[in-house]
């Protein structure tokens, strides 16, 4: 009873984006520390359900990490899941159980300046741990789900910053606003003003290299990479 109990007053303390963050998702950009915080506020609410494994930094020392988001039963044998996968790919692992838990694979903001997908990814990462969503636990109970929730967070606080000291308190849909115009290098690339999104395979930059090598580890049955398209 004390453990059911403990259980409620942690999920009782989880809060959604908005709560977290203080505004609603989509009305302004989050830079990348606070999409962190928010993360590790989930991780530290829903400990059975998500667990935290940072893989890097960037070279502007921004913390790269992933989530792993499953039931408890799941997240407790990661190892075990991981492995087995891995058997099953002929890439080394032990185990052979072909109905273990697909894995599926989210990373988003590739693009800095492609911003909406990050904000996306937290409203993700709570509609899976949200106890009040059934589906998800029915979907969890054979998926583990790894979230990057931002693989360029240099580019994205370059693209945030600028977009932030120029948007006035009501926004100008207009093509031609200020707000629109944004300048050379933008916030599409790295630290170095390389394209992440064309380094998946030659691996030049750290991000790629840090980010690859979780990815190796595990070799995901799925993978959706966020991006967002403009507005035509």
């Amino acid at each position: 009873l004390l453990s059911v109990a403990l259980i409620n007053i942690t999920q009782a303390q989880l809060q959604s984006p908005d709560q977290f963050l203080g505004y609603k998702l989509g009305t302004r950009y989050t830079p990348h520390w606070r999409i962190v915080d928010y993360y590790r506020h989930v991780a530290a609410n829903a400990p059975s359900m998500v667990k935290i494994q940072p893989y890097g930094q960037t070279n502007e020392g921004r913390p790269l990490m992933v989530a792993f988001v499953s039931t408890s039963s799941n997240i407790s044998n990661l190892e075990g899941i991981r492995t087995n996968n891995l058997a099953l790919a002929q890439m080394g692992g032990t185990g052979n159980t072909t109905n273990a838990p697909a894995v599926v694979w989210l990373s988003y903001n590739v693009h800095g300046n492609e911003t909406s997908s990050s904000e996306a990814g937290m409203l993700t990462l709570y509609a899976l741990v949200d106890p009040s969503n059934n589906n998800a636990k029915t979907w969890l109970q054979n998926t583990l789900v790894i979230i990057d929730p931002c693989l360029n967070p240099d580019g994205r606080d370059r693209y945030v910053n600028w977009f932030t000291s120029v948007a006035g308190k009501t926004y100008n849909p207009s093509l031609d606003a200020r707000e629109h115009r944004e300048p050379w290098p933008g916030g599409r690339t790295n630290h170095y003003n390389f394209d992440l999104n064309r380094d998946w395979a030659w691996q030049t930059q750290k991000e790629s290299q840090e980010r690859v090598a979780v990815y190796n580890q595990w070799m995901p049955h799925l993978h959706a990479d966020f991006h967002e398209m403009g507005p035509n």
